[in-house]
């Protein structure tokens, strides 16, 4: 798509109270709205979008929408509003999911930055980056290597994941229990079970099983540390154990492991798809 020049009108990033809404309202130019932190629903003439973190919409000209915002906890969006100064020759998505890998959100928040130091070459630079950043939507290319994500993330498990990166801010070597994690994401235990086997045909505690041993792979890849301290960190309950469930899941030890990657040979691949992608996000 060749688009037009485009004009920034305001940007900004907001905090919501839990609990708060925003609108009805009319939209008269477009506006990026992306969700930082916090679920909220998007009400768009008469259809109504859960948007958990990672969603990015393009609310468009004429639209009478609203937002309600996450009940449990403050939500945080960013925002550009912005005019095209010519006519658009097609139609635009409404909206994209994105992953923790995504270079879209990174250069919206960057066209924000720009947008707020208040002369003239910054200015310019953010249009260049709305640009870019639009062109990155339109198309889909702006995941991590160039790929649209093959599938949305279900709100209750991206909810779970987002519970235990604040949990695990200096490493997993903490797991909650299974009764615990789903009581943190606001879901019954039987409700989070239910959304791990659709998602990616685990439980949780084989969920919560392999993001820690995701961290071990990292640290036996990429530091000194010796096993018994790796899976301490990790949560195991000894080296035993973590060497155990390295070889259920990997097909190798631990020093296995780690002479595969002093080799060259990097880590072994993960036993279920998406389980990497998803320890990102919670790094």
């Amino acid at each position: 798509m060749n688009i037009p020049e485009i004009r920034i009108n305001s940007t900004g990033l907001a905090d919501y109270p839990k609990g708060t809404s925003f609108g009805p309202r009319e939209l008269h130019d477009f506006e990026f709205v992306w969700i930082e932190r916090g679920d909220c629903q998007w009400v768009s003439n008469g259809k109504n979008l859960s948007c958990p973190p990672g969603t990015v919409i393009l609310c468009q000209p004429g639209i009478r929408d609203r937002f309600v915002w996450d009940r449990h906890q403050t939500t945080r969006h960013g925002y550009v509003h912005f005019e095209f100064l010519d006519e658009l020759d097609e139609l635009l998505p409404e909206f994209r999911r994105c992953q923790g890998d995504d270079v879209l959100r990174p250069m919206l928040r960057h066209t924000v930055w720009l947008a707020g130091q208040g002369n003239p070459m910054t200015d310019q630079l953010a249009t260049q980056a709305l640009r870019q950043a639009l062109d990155w939507y339109i198309s889909g290319f702006f995941m991590h290597g160039g790929q649209p994500s093959a599938q949305e993330q279900h709100p209750v498990l991206s909810r779970a994941l987002r519970v235990l990166k604040d949990r695990w801010q200096d490493g997993p070597d903490s797991p909650p229990s299974v009764a615990e994690w789903a009581a943190m994401s606001g879901v019954s235990r039987g409700h989070l079970a239910r959304v791990c086997k659709q998602q990616l045909d685990v439980s949780p505690g084989e969920l919560l099983r392999l993001l820690r041993l995701e961290h071990g792979l990292l640290l036996l890849a990429r530091s000194d540390l010796k096993v018994q301290s790796i899976s301490a960190l990790c949560g195991f309950a000894s080296p035993f154990h973590f060497s155990r469930c390295c070889k259920e899941a990997y097909g190798l030890s631990p020093r296995e492991i780690r002479d595969l990657s002093n080799a060259g040979g990097g880590r072994p691949p993960s036993p279920v798809s998406g389980i990497r992608s998803l320890w990102q996000q919670l790094g």
